[in-house]
């Protein structure tokens, strides 16, 4: 058999070129059958000699493809065709009764595999090599790099493989950084100005971008479900933001609702899981909103009755969820804000059209518009300072410049100082008490958003405390003082501010909150200030607020509307 391994030569010489050539001419003979026969069986049956196939197949891409040899007697454009072919068949053909591929239970082709996918994406566009195979519905001539997004697909389930693609890579940066480069090369891969969506041609080569898009995104999410070092690599380098560019520009163009479903389906599949498992998810969901994730969201949904694997009724339906949730966050409503009418004119038609999508908009709408207004009257009632870089609270001193360097507490990050001294004296005559108050009010998952959020959501706490505070609270805080007798006066009032759920717990179940602070202090220092204000609730100690920190999860946070008044009536008490 010419595909002896025995024959395998460890170097490429004029000794040996016999065989080579032998094996190159059977290696194409399997290809050029598995090309033109249709039964399943009899692929199978060409490729049960795998074993001996495979290490031909590492010669041909160590000595020819990646030019390890100094006498090549095969072209590396030829070899790249005859590997890439060869593996490709292997996926697809060479799939056992369990499904699996003879790919990933080969290991010393995850290197080749690794190699041949940044070969792809390295090569310049007008250079871009194709080769001549079937793809289902896709047309015979394939390209590349859509042959190799399939390949390394079919293999990132193996943990081996996705470090070898790191290591091929130069690590886990220039890793995301080139699978990145093939979702922004999708446009480059076909000509997409002006594309006649009738022509055959045009569809088919529209269905491959599409399948190689959708291919992409679902290899980013493999391997950042593996790797959280991974997964933040791809964040750094924007990866929210390209995949749904490149899939705004293709939404018009997908012919067929097999390839829309993927394509939408596969995108916020992985945003969703970035919202599940960032450890800035506020950033992620807010970048996804600028590149155009809301519209998308809206002109996705079906009008029809759903017959999907992934019903996109579903996905809008949790992409405004998640919106509704994330409007808490200062930087997620100024966006919104700026965009709203807009998005009312051109996109409210167009949900006007689903009862389901319609109810959604409606609602994120009108949220949307309450809670600017809330917070624009909490303006009027604080005293913040404001900059490009956000909000927060300053001072009390008189007669400071905006040439001054304001210097921010180090422990609640949220008032800043005009001086040293100016800090001193505050420390000293009332920031002690607060500061600890505010930094439980700021939480530490995400307190650079949190902290520009605190006057909307002591606007919201104050809503929910006027919504609730005559009827609901008191017949709670009742219940638990019968469930908790020994804690009676030390209950908390947890709202959930998004949700306008309300519960009441003993103080002990908020500890976490206050960095160590024991139970007696924390009521000790609550005790001894006065807020000068009516004071409706003298039944319990404080109350706290639950917001969403990642998708499906909460975080807790002592009330920013005492946290804040703690710090600017007793700040007052000063001047």
């Amino acid at each position: 058999m010419h595909l002896d391994t025995d024959h395998v030569p460890s170097q490429s010489t004029p000794a040996v070129t016999t065989d080579i050539e032998l094996a190159q001419w059977s290696l194409i003979g399997i290809v050029t059958t598995l090309s033109n026969i249709d039964v399943h069986a009899e692929k199978r049956c060409l490729l049960s000699a795998w074993n001996c196939i495979a290490p031909w197949l590492l010669f041909f891409h160590n000595q020819f493809i990646m030019c390890g040899a100094n006498y090549r007697p095969i072209d590396r454009t030829p070899a790249i065709k005859l590997v890439a072919s060869m593996l490709f068949h292997g996926l697809i053909a060479g799939r056992d009764s369990d499904g699996n591929s003879k790919l990933a239970t080969t290991p010393i082709l995850f290197r080749p595999i690794a190699e041949l996918w940044m070969l792809a994406i390295e090569t310049k566009d007008e250079d871009v090599l194709n080769i001549q195979m079937p793809l289902h519905d896709l047309g015979r001539i394939t390209s590349l790099r859509l042959v190799t997004i399939f390949l390394v697909g079919e293999c990132m389930r193996s943990e081996s493989f996705v470090n070898t693609l790191v290591e091929v890579s130069g690590g886990i940066g220039p890793f995301t950084s080139a699978a990145l480069k093939y979702v922004k090369a999708i446009a480059s891969v076909t000509n997409l100005k002006d594309p006649d969506i009738t022509s055959e041609a045009v569809r088919i080569e529209l269905i491959q971008v599409v399948t190689m898009f959708s291919t992409c995104v679902g290899f980013i999410t493999g391997t950042s479900m593996q790797s959280g070092a991974i997964r933040e690599g791809f964040i750094v380098r924007h990866s929210i933001r390209h995949i749904f560019s490149t899939l705004r520009i293709l939404q018009p163009l997908i012919p067929g609702r097999g390839s829309t479903e993927k394509a939408l389906a596969s995108s916020f599949q992985y945003l969703f899981f970035l919202l599940e498992r960032a450890d800035v998810p506020v950033s992620v969901f807010h970048e996804a909103l600028r590149a155009r994730a809301l519209e998308i969201a809206v002109r996705m949904a079906p009008f029809e009755p759903a017959k999907m694997e992934a019903n996109l009724h579903n996905i809008s339906a949790d992409f405004f969820e998640i919106l509704y949730h994330y409007l808490v966050h200062d930087k997620i409503l100024t966006y919104t804000c700026k965009h709203v009418n807009t998005w009312s004119n051109t996109l409210g038609p167009i949900a006007r059209q689903d009862e389901n999508l319609w109810k959604d908009w409606s609602a994120m709408e009108r949220t949307i518009r309450s809670y600017v207004s809330l917070r624009s009257k909490e303006e009027m009632i604080r005293r913040p300072l404001s900059n490009e870089k956000g909000w927060f609270l300053k001072c009390y001193c008189s007669g400071i410049t905006k040439d001054i360097q304001l210097r921010q507490c180090a422990g609640c990050q949220v008032v800043r100082y005009c001086s040293k001294q100016c800090q001193r004296d505050s420390w000293y005559s009332h920031h002690r008490l607060s500061c600890k108050f505010l930094k439980a009010a700021v939480g530490s998952s995400t307190p650079h958003y949190v902290k520009r959020s605190l006057r909307l959501l002591a606007a919201l706490e104050d809503r929910q405390m006027s919504c609730q505070g005559d009827d609901d609270i008191p017949k709670l805080v009742a219940a638990a003082q019968q469930q908790y007798p020994t804690d009676q006066e030390r209950l908390v009032v947890e709202l959930g501010v998004d949700k306008l759920d309300v519960s009441v717990r003993p103080l002990r179940h908020y500890l976490f909150l206050f960095n160590g602070l024991s139970e007696n202090d924390i009521v000790e220092s609550l005790s001894s200030w006065n807020l000068k204000e009516p004071r409706v609730h003298r039944s319990f100690l404080c109350s706290v607020i639950a917001i969403n920190d990642q998708y499906y999860s909460r975080q807790i946070l002592f009330s920013p509307r005492t946290a804040l008044n703690m710090e600017m009536k007793l700040g007052r008490k000063r001047q």
